[in-house]
């Protein structure tokens, strides 16, 4: 909690205020810079000036609008202020903040449920404000934007005709938040502390909702999808609170990004119970997270949860997609959704992308390049860091007919498709581009017909030799005279691009000291050597060079990076990875080429 000292500027102290405001409010309200210590003070004063308890001094014309004026999307909506000033994550100086907004609201008509207010736009320039027996009205011009926002309120019984100025105007929701039930949480919570947090709660949201669970965690603590400004974001002691990494609650928060400022309020104006007593009732999250996930999915209608490993997978991946929304695109390819903020990335945006609502409305539009990049990277990855069963991995042949399907509707007879990451075309039969070729020239055909002949047991994976090539593993265990799981992670560490400790044990289900004895295997056969390496993982190595790599490519051994298709810079000895393609074929034919090319005298790591 910021404080400031005698000598301190008294514009600096009311900077520190305004922070305090604007970042207790985020995601609410908007403006940051136009907030003063006495903006509470303002909107109460507009409140009793509606009420007819306070006139404005001679020479004044009425009370100003506080802040930028986007405060008062609240009037209907303070819920989302309640359940936040109620959660245990929310910071002790930004919750005192809360607590005096919500008083300061009960004190006004805005949350009394007889009155009318109403909210729209006055065409012009100016200030507005009147008032008389058809209530209030009143507009805030700002200049920076060139716009009037626009409030009416109407005492019980009152209709106001309309302004010869007005472009339009709409009814606030009128929804929970009256005097009562603010003034009683607002009593519960300063005699009893925030309401208990309850990890099952989130569990039930992201179930119900199709969320992850740091996305529904964040929703439930009043945070659906913060603003930069809030910072901390979340310290240690809040994620502790919810009980998830950094980058999980990072990952959560882009998520959010489908949410506008209003359908983060209109998401949670509602779902604190009647009396606000019952959030301290043993299941009283529970119950708010069952109302909000109805919420959610009357905004972005229901969707399946992808598997909590399947998303932590999804999470490691390189995309500029959301994990949630790569998931959502494998799990329904027909209707998969336009992933948050991509209306943003579309500068000019084209009259034609205003009606899009899937993904694959835009993916022949230039602007479509983290989409293209999301389904590219995406498939190989379903294909072969999944388990046999997976949703997300079953999805993936599905996507492939979806993403054929658009190609083949291009806008020349030759099928051209451009975007910011990729042009192709199909001139005089052949085929440029090496995400196209993947795509046409078989691979991705085999990968998929791996998929759809369900020849793995349900839950192994793809990248485990044991369940995919047992003959092989056979072969190279009889050839040096191995173990069959050492046999496996030779042939893990011969082929495939990140065979890490943590990997390898999920591919394989095996326990540390499983793992350890199979290593130990290989190094006593001299086959490894052991070493510690940047960003490998791993702490057994092929002899030979190694390739180094920056962020996201992975490091790894020369002679396996070519077997790949990485593009690697540098002279003889060490490279570095600058490239590195989707998979080049099935894992079945590349566990078998790399084992024959160790056998027919290229080095392992050559």
């Amino acid at each position: 909690m910021h404080s400031t000292d005698s000598n301190t500027a008294p514009w600096i102290a009311r900077k520190w205020k305004s922070v305090r405001i604007t970042s207790a409010l985020q995601g609410l309200v908007s403006g940051g810079g136009s907030w003063h210590d006495d903006e509470l003070v303002s909107i109460e004063r507009m409140g009793r000036y509606i009420a007819g308890t306070w006139s404005p001094e001679e020479g004044e014309n009425g009370p100003a609008l506080a802040g930028d004026a986007s405060w008062v999307h609240l009037i209907g909506q303070v819920g989302v202020v309640a359940l936040r000033a109620a959660s245990p994550v929310t910071l002790p100086e930004r919750r005192e903040v809360l607590l005096n907004f919500l008083e300061m609201w009960a004190r006004t008509p805005f949350a009394d449920p007889d009155y009318r207010f109403r909210l729209g736009r006055l065409e012009g320039e100016g200030p507005f404000t009147v008032r008389d027996e058809h209530g209030s009205a009143f507009a805030r011009w700002l200049p920076a934007r060139k716009d009037r926002p626009y409030l009416e309120a109407l005492p019980p019984g009152c209709v106001r005709p309309p302004h010869h100025e007005l472009r339009y105007a709409e009814d606030c929701h009128r929804g929970w938040g009256s005097r009562d039930q603010l003034r009683c949480l607002v009593s519960l919570i300063r005699e009893r502390g925030p309401m208990p947090w309850d990890p099952a709660a989130v569990v039930e949201l992201s179930d119900a909702a199709g969320t992850s669970r740091p996305a529904a965690a964040l929703v439930l603590a009043g945070n659906p999808g913060a603003d930069s400004y809030y910072v901390p974001y979340l310290d240690a002691d809040e994620r502790t609170t919810l009980g998830f990494k950094a980058a999980e609650l990072e990952a959560g928060r882009a998520e959010l990004g489908v949410l506008r400022d209003r359908d983060r309020m209109a998401l949670l104006a509602d779902v604190l119970p009647e009396d606000p007593a019952d959030l301290w009732e043993p299941g009283g999250l529970g119950r708010v997270a069952a109302r909000t996930a109805e919420a959610w999915n009357a905004q972005h209608g229901k969707r399946p949860r992808p598997p909590e490993p399947t998303w932590q997978a999804a999470l490691a991946l390189d995309t500029r997609i959301p994990a949630t929304d790569l998931c959502h695109l494998f799990l329904d390819p027909e209707r998969a959704p336009l992933p948050p903020g991509f209306y943003l990335r579309i500068w000019p945006c084209p009259e034609e992308h205003r009606g899009l609502r899937t993904i694959w409305d835009v993916m022949g539009f230039p602007d479509a390049d983290s989409l293209v990049d999301a389904v590219f990277t995406g498939l190989p990855w379903a294909y072969a860091d999944l388990p046999a069963g997976d949703p997300v991995r079953d999805g993936a042949p599905e996507v492939v007919r979806m993403l054929r399907k658009v190609l083949a509707g291009g806008d020349s007879p030759a099928g051209v498709l451009r975007t910011g990451v990729m042009e192709t075309g199909v001139l005089e039969g052949r085929t440029v581009s090496w995400r196209w070729d993947w795509l046409t020239d078989g691979t991705c055909d085999r990968m998929m017909a791996r998929i759809t002949a369900a020849d793995l047991p349900p839950g192994r994976y793809e990248s485990d030799p044991r369940a995919c090539v047992p003959e092989l593993v056979d072969e190279v265990a009889r050839a040096l005279g191995l173990a069959e799981d050492a046999a496996a992670l030779y042939l893990q560490l011969l082929t495939l691009a990140v065979p890490s400790d943590r990997n390898v044990r999920r591919w394989n289900g095996w326990t540390p000291a499983r793992h350890k004895k199979a290593a130990a295997q290989l190094v006593e056969r001299g086959l490894v050597v052991e070493d510690g390496r940047p960003r490998a993982g791993r702490g057994l190595f092929l002899p030979g060079p190694w390739a180094h790599a920056a962020k996201p490519l992975p490091p790894m051994e020369c002679g396996k990076a070519r077997r790949l298709g990485a593009r690697l810079a540098g002279g003889s000895g060490d490279g570095k990875v600058i490239h590195l393609p989707g998979l080049p074929g099935t894992l079945p034919e590349l566990f078998t080429e790399a084992w024959r090319s160790s056998r027919g005298g290229e080095g392992p790591g050559d």
